[in-house]
């Protein structure tokens, strides 16, 4: 990796971080330089401008998104072994964060805001839904879910759940979250299997 891109990947990480703990919205040229001790003109020559800033952050949040969670949940044999795998490294992600979770904390921040960084959020939770109601779908390819399975509704019920653990293990602090999520996606499960 040649040193441009090792600068561009750590203002990226830190800019992940930061988002995380203060919001996308907080997240700015003069922010980032501060954290990462560099002059805002070098910040600036990366980006040009604090909504590209902000859109660079989104798309690298997701890309280690879909590296820790969605590619290894793909791995899984499809059905619902490939489900329970995305659930628990949707779950690990989640635990691991070391603030909020930029997507679910960008999309409020952004819901009634137009502009590209929304149009981006909205962009990146379709992709996630369709990813959630494909393995539903394989789930019923496969034998494990009914034939009749209403799999835009398996993706709402799932990605509700995971926004539910999210709010009450980080923002609550609540400490049964996992096991009543455990026990919650056990019923979804259980709805929908043969």
């Amino acid at each position: 990796m040649e040193k441009g891109d090792q600068t561009k990947k750590k203002i990226l990480d830190t800019g992940f971080g930061l988002a995380s703990k203060i919001g996308l919205e907080c997240l700015s040229i003069g922010s980032m330089a501060i954290s990462l001790e560099m002059s805002k003109s070098g910040l600036f020559a990366h980006f040009k401008s604090k909504e590209n800033l902000q859109l660079a952050v989104m798309e690298h949040a997701a890309h280690i998104f879909n590296k820790d969670v969605i590619s290894p949940a793909l791995k899984a044999p499809a059905g619902i072994p490939r489900i329970q795998k995305m659930m628990d490294k949707w779950v690990e992600w989640t635990i691991n964060l070391s603030g909020g979770c930029i997507f679910v904390a960008a999309a409020a921040e952004y819901s009634d805001r137009p502009g590209k960084v929304r149009d981006a959020i909205r962009e990146q939770h379709d992709l996630w839904i369709d990813c959630l109601n494909r393995i539903a779908h394989s789930a019923i390819k496969v034998g494990d879910f009914k034939e009749d399975s209403d799999c835009n509704l398996f993706a709402f019920q799932m990605y509700s759940l995971i926004l539910g653990f999210f709010l009450y293990h980080n923002s609550m602090g609540d400490k049964k979250s996992k096991q009543m999520l455990q026990s919650s996606f056990q019923h979804l499960i259980d709805s929908y299997k043969t």
